[in-house]
């Protein structure tokens, strides 16, 4: 997976002064990156259309996604033809498969801990089918994707954590919405109101989003 160098890590997580709403990445007000939403951004650098098979709207909403709804669209199983696909092409998701098998009805039945098990797999399966490499959670946290939600299977606002050089370096948070720049140096994740939050590590971002980064200067 690609890197930052430490220099560039410290422009986008400066030991201090980290306002919420960041500052402007140069270039990322440009069609059609500016037009990407914040799931785009964190999932893919650039801007990615919601039919995307592997878009979060796709994957967490679709008929075709991970999930099966009844009529008020709230989930009541897994989708299995789903599921068949992205065993077979991404072997590497079968673990959180696994997870989502195995606490999915209790998650349905209102167990808290199976819903956070399940939300957390949700979050992992979607980064690794958006060519993401998960790391386990006591690996290094100098990259992490976050997803705020207002339930377990659900999602509200998504952005990536890069933490600055050094031990006990500050993380701040490289975000955006539908319309507007990226925003980086930010203080914290937005929709800071939603009750849910996850947050997964990662070995490194993606191509598309070290090139963005790579203009703050």
């Amino acid at each position: 997976m690609p890197y930052l160098s430490a220099a560039q890590r410290n422009l986008l997580a400066p030991p201090a002064d980290h306002p919420r709403n960041g500052i402007p990445v140069p270039t990322s007000d440009q069609q059609p990156f500016v037009l990407a939403p914040a799931w785009a951004w964190a999932l893919c650098g650039e801007y990615t259309n919601i039919d995307d098979p592997y878009s979060a709207p796709a994957v967490y909403g679709s008929d075709d996604g991970a999930l099966v709804f009844n009529a008020q669209r709230v989930p009541v199983g897994l989708n299995s033809e789903f599921f068949a696909i992205t065993d077979e092409v991404f072997p590497q998701t079968v673990p959180y498969h696994r997870v989502l098998a195995n606490n999915f009805a209790n998650a349905v039945a209102g167990n808290l801990a199976a819903q956070d098990a399940c939300r957390l797999a949700l979050v992992q399966l979607t980064a690794v089918l958006n060519g993401h490499t998960v790391l386990p959670p006591d690996a290094s946290a100098v990259y992490t994707m976050v997803m705020n939600s207002a339930s377990w299977y659900g999602w509200d606002h998504w952005a990536i954590g890069i933490q600055g050089p050094g031990g006990g370096a500050a993380t701040t948070y490289q975000q955006k919405v539908a319309g507007t720049p990226l925003q980086y140096n930010c203080g914290a994740v937005w929709d800071e109101a939603m009750p849910l939050q996850t947050v997964i590590r990662l070995d490194g971002l993606l191509l598309q989003q070290v090139d963005m980064l790579n203009n703050v200067v």
